[in-house]
Parts: C-alpha cells; sequence; structure tokens
C-alpha cells in the first residue's frame, strides 16, 4: 500500500467553540517514556483500538477517556485532510483529524495518566503573527528548532502546531 492510500492509524478530536471567545481545546499530555509525544501540547485522541467502528470513533473514545468530554456523532462538523505527525523516535504515524463544534467551553477532566493540563485556547491568539516564533523543544537537542506558539511556558508545535494553523488560516514559520 502506498503512502496516499495508506489508512491513518490514529485520530485527533479538535474540540471547537464559537462562544463566548472563539476557542480550540487543547491537552499537554502526561510526561510518560512510551509516549513520544510525552509533555507536548496536543488534540485529545491516539491510536485506534479494535473496538473502534471507525477513526471518527477512535477520537471520540479518546476526547471521552482523556478529558472526560462526551460527544456524538452528530457534533462533528468537519474532517480535516489525514496528516503525517513525527515522533522523537520510531515511525511516523498518519493520523485523520475530526473537527467538533460545541456552544461554549466545555468542563474538562483530565485523565492524569494521560494528560496534566487541558487549555481554551484562544484562535484570535493562535492567529497572532507575533507569537510565533522558532524554538527550542523540550526532548529534543537545543540545536533542533521549530516553529511554534508559547502556551503557558510549553510551545505548541509539531503536528499539532501544523494542524491548527492549517486549519484557522495562520501562517506559520518555516522550519530551520
Amino acid at each position: 500500500m502506498g503512502p496516499a492510500e495508506q489508512e491513518p492509524g490514529a485520530a485527533v478530536a479538535i474540540v471547537h467553540t464559537r462562544g463566548p471567545e472563539e476557542s480550540i481545546l487543547l491537552i499537554r499530555r502526561a510526561l510518560r517514556a512510551e509516549d513520544p509525544w510525552s509533555g507536548q501540547w496536543s488534540f485529545p485522541g491516539g491510536h485506534r483500538d479494535r473496538q473502534d467502528r471507525d477513526l471518527l470513533d477512535t477520537a471520540l473514545r479518546e476526547l471521552a477517556e482523556e478529558c472526560d468530554v462526551h460527544l456524538t456523532r452528530a457534533d462533528l462538523t468537519q474532517a480535516l485532510p489525514h496528516a503525517w505527525a513525527g515522533r522523537r523516535v520510531g515511525r511516523f504515524v498518519l493520523v485523520a483529524p475530526f473537527v467538533f463544534a460545541v456552544h461554549e467551553p466545555l468542563a474538562i477532566h483530565l485523565d492524569l495518566k494521560e494528560a496534566v493540563e487541558a487549555l481554551w485556547a484562544p484562535v484570535r491568539l493562535l492567529r497572532d503573527p507575533s507569537l510565533h516564533r522558532i524554538q527550542s523543544v523540550p526532548g529534543l537537542p537545543a540545536g533542533r528548532r521549530f516553529p511554534g506558539i508559547d502556551l503557558n511556558g510549553v510551545p505548541l508545535w509539531g503536528f499539532t502546531y501544523r494542524v491548527v494553523c492549517q486549519w484557522i488560516g495562520a501562517e506559520t514559520l518555516p522550519e530551520e
């Protein structure tokens, strides 16, 4: 199977609200040796399980497990193009991003084994070009720098940064 025909192995939920301020839900992953995205900002999501009917089920299940947010297929507003997510170690994984609409920011109850922080990130901040900068990323050599946005002292970068910027129409900086 060629790269264009490959089925994603993971899915993420982009939970979007327009009120009272347009925002999206991001979580900061818990520090775990087996998690290649450990400590990073991300969307709720993860690998597809055998019991998942499809990747949409994966996104909904992961959102419920990680954040205790229970949405349905009816809350889906958009399926974004599949995107590759890199890893610090190991192979890349193809991810299916799904956008869900909610009326207002929901209460988040994190599974602390999965995530240590949740943030309703205002889209106006994510679109602000003055906040985008090339920076070092925790866990990678200091000489490796990537475009991103600082959120509570931790950079939003990599896959999540690229998907957010593409989806909201923010201009991204080139990688060094």
